[in-house]
């Protein structure tokens, strides 16, 4: 029996060691891999000053693309888009940005998710490597007692989440696949056309987001001009007055692209959609006409 108990409590540490030893190696990996996420791509960026970023959901990512204003304007900017970022997610994205480089403009998409303020299930993902940093802590700490597990025991988050976050992401990452993303700094294009043709139902709450007035404050701190856009959607139920009461320089650029053929889902613009779009959103933030130098 004391044999047993000793083999069983070596084994258990043996165990606490491994668990301790591939947490410590996953972060690495994610701290200097390749880039699988653009969080990633964010914290190794170098000091350098963008005319510009864009931030948002998928509905940034999927819409506005760097390539195309840097060949009709020759300013030089990225798209930070990330599936799944509501506004926590979106104000972790501007604070690490700010850490490691500079824009003079920042974009930030808003939309149906305005009034949300707790991580997404899935946008938080990306973010959950670095959990063990203060910051980052500090601000998923809020939300519930499992962030504190992902902080505490070693490989919890990663197994997890291992299909986001696990093995086939790390192999990946350390052995230099690099990124899609990267082509058009930060855009990729979405494929499909929509086929129903039914108004996109959902509205908005007479609300404020703490985390939104967070990357405001942060704009002014930096002397950032900032702006707010809500891209594309088929057949809005929404005017999102909503957000021109409360967010400043709003703009509602909703139903700036309305044939079905641009679509490939109520939400998303196609590969045609962005096309579109990105000259409708150069007309809006980077002509002569609104005073963009």
């Amino acid at each position: 029996m004391k044999q047993f108990i000793t083999y069983s409590v070596l084994f258990l540490l043996a165990t606490m060691l491994l668990m301790f030893l591939l947490d410590l190696t996953y972060t690495h990996v994610y701290n200097s891999g390749s880039y699988r996420n653009k969080v990633m791509w964010i914290r190794d960026m170098q000091p350098d000053t963008l005319d510009y970023a864009i931030f948002g959901s998928s509905r940034a990512k999927y819409t506005v693309n760097p390539t195309v204003i840097t060949q009709q304007t020759g300013k030089k900017g990225v798209n930070l888009g990330m599936n799944a970022s509501g506004p926590f997610e979106v104000q972790l994205a501007v604070k690490e940005f700010f850490k490691h480089t500079f824009a003079k403009r920042i974009f930030v998409q808003v939309d149906y998710t305005y009034y949300t303020t707790a991580p997404d299930s899935i946008g938080q993902l990306v973010w959950l490597p670095y959990i063990k940093e203060k910051e980052i802590f500090e601000s998923f700490k809020p939300f519930g007692r499992a962030y504190q597990g992902y902080k505490q025991i070693p490989m919890y988050r990663y197994l997890q989440f291992d299909g986001s976050l696990g093995f086939r992401n790390v192999i990946l990452s350390a052995l230099g696949k690099t990124p899609d993303f990267l082509t058009d700094n930060g855009f990729k294009n979405r494929w499909g056309t929509l086929q129903e043709d039914t108004p996109y139902p959902y509205t908005l709450e007479q609300k404020t987001n703490k985390q939104i007035d967070e990357i405001i404050k942060l704009a002014n701190r930096k002397n950032v001009a900032l702006y707010f856009f809500t891209a594309p959607i088929y057949r809005p139920a929404e005017d999102f007055s909503t957000l021109k009461e409360n967010i400043p320089n709003y703009t509602n650029m909703s139903t700036t692209v309305e044939d079905k053929s641009y679509f490939s889902d109520h939400m998303h613009v196609n590969e045609e959609g962005a096309r579109l779009f990105t000259q409708k959103f150069i007309a809006a933030f980077f002509s002569k006409e609104v005073g963009y130098k």
